[in-house]
């Protein structure tokens, strides 16, 4: 056959043959992915001993393990890593009390979500304003009831509280809103969006994220459940458990309360222990079923009036309302978690009885120490008899601790407090 002549079939098959594996062998990475195999992984693994191939750099910023030599393991270690999270084995993001080297405890932050189609996130550092120009934000009822409101778009400024309408009757009365003025409150306002141009301008601060507020001047007890209630009430599909998508608070005001109940020292006397305002619950409950919740007193509160323009905020005020145990689920159930008593509050099925004495309380109701230790004797040989498990602490911390006053009581099925005789 002369060289002039035609390609036979096999002549024709080398041809495509050698073509295609040109082809393959030239796009290797996308080759590789279309029939299912990771690139990094083959390079790592095959590629590297072969001596061909380039060290693609990973999204963690570390090069495919093939790749790694001891020096890289040295200054990285062999942590795993998930997109958008810090490399480590997971104990980085979450880790209840008592665990690790510390026993100390943290939580990985959700995702942030909405309420009422407006994003609750941080913002930069460069996001500490906001200029509406002409278009100055509404203020909205979320969700109202006697006793309790949730409102978007609320302004504080020069010691009133303004809520921005052109729809009077899309706000309920004031009196229903706001029953009492104090220390923290002047006088709330609804005014007109022409009015507000006038009285606020056409910029102002944001206070991000959602805040709580109690209006009432004196603490107690149900304050910090009854606002989680009211707040819990924008999610209707908490479940059983606990879960919910929204985000949590970020600050619990108390406009009427100073920090300190005691007059303020000399500035030279800072070493004076001093006594905090009674919130009506402990400061370690707080921190345990709401870490992410900063306290703002009195002080706080007034230093925003002072600033000299308006701020605008998200705000949850709390009046006259009882907790409701149904809806306060999601922070039993992180104050388990702190405690580290999930397993056992799954599995005891004794029944566990306690009773909370205020026997130590300087003021207020308590039984007689005849009738105390008659009730306390009792509920222990009852304990005794059925084959529960009996508990006996005080609501003061320097008698009972209040770690230990807290794992008594979640673990609880049947509770006693006792105030008066």
């Amino acid at each position: 056959m002369r060289w002039t002549a035609p390609p036979d079939k096999r002549e024709i098959s080398l041809i495509f043959l050698s073509l295609a594996a040109y082809f393959f062998a030239y796009n290797i990475d996308a080759s590789l992915q279309v029939i299912g195999i990771d690139r990094l992984a083959t390079q790592g693994a095959v590629l590297s001993r072969l001596g061909i191939g380039k060290g693609n750099i990973a999204e963690d910023g570390r090069r495919p393990p093939g790749w790694r030599d001891a020096l890289e393991n040295e200054i990285f270690g062999d942590w795993t890593w998930g997109k958008n999270h810090v490399a480590g084995d997971g104990a980085e993001r979450t880790q209840l009390k008592g665990s690790g080297r510390h026993g100390a405890m943290w939580l990985e932050r959700p995702p942030v979500g909405k309420v009422d189609r407006r994003p609750l996130a941080d913002g930069g550092v460069d996001d500490a304003a906001l200029r509406w120009g002409d278009d100055i934000p509404t203020t909205k009822i979320v969700k109202q009831a006697p006793g309790y409101n949730i409102l978007d778009n609320v302004f504080i400024f020069n010691g009133s509280v303004f809520l921005v309408t052109d729809e009077k009757n899309s706000l309920p009365d004031m009196s229903s809103m706001v029953a009492s003025v104090g220390n923290g409150f002047g006088k709330w306002k609804i005014i007109t969006t022409s009015v507000a141009h006038r009285l606020l301008g056409d910029y102002g601060g944001i206070i991000r994220g959602v805040s709580w507020l109690t209006a009432d001047s004196h603490p107690h007890n149900s304050t910090l459940f009854a606002l989680w209630r009211t707040y819990s009430s924008l999610d209707v599909g908490i479940t059983s458990t606990g879960y919910t998508t929204l985000p949590p608070p970020r600050r619990l005001i108390f406009p009427h309360n100073r920090f300190f109940t005691d007059a303020n020292p000399d500035f030279g006397d800072h070493w004076i222990r001093r006594r905090r305002v009674d919130t009506g619950f402990h400061p370690f409950l707080l921190k345990a079923a709401f870490p992410q919740l900063g306290m703002q007193y009195f002080e706080d509160w007034d230093d925003y009036h002072e600033m000299q323009v308006p701020y605008i905020s998200d705000l949850c005020p709390y009046f006259w309302f009882t907790c409701i145990r149904a809806l306060v689920d999601a922070c039993e159930e992180e104050l388990i978690k702190f405690l580290g008593e999930e397993e056992v509050a799954k599995a005891n099925d004794k029944k566990v009885v306690t009773y909370l004495h205020t026997q130590s309380e300087q003021g207020g109701g308590r039984p007689s120490e005849e009738d105390h230790n008659a009730l306390s004797n009792a509920l222990s040989a009852m304990a005794k008899k059925n084959g529960y498990e009996y508990h006996m602490v005080s609501t003061q911390t320097s008698d009972t601790d209040w770690t230990d006053r807290m794992m008594t009581i979640v673990k609880s099925s049947v509770g006693y407090l006792v105030l008066s005789s």
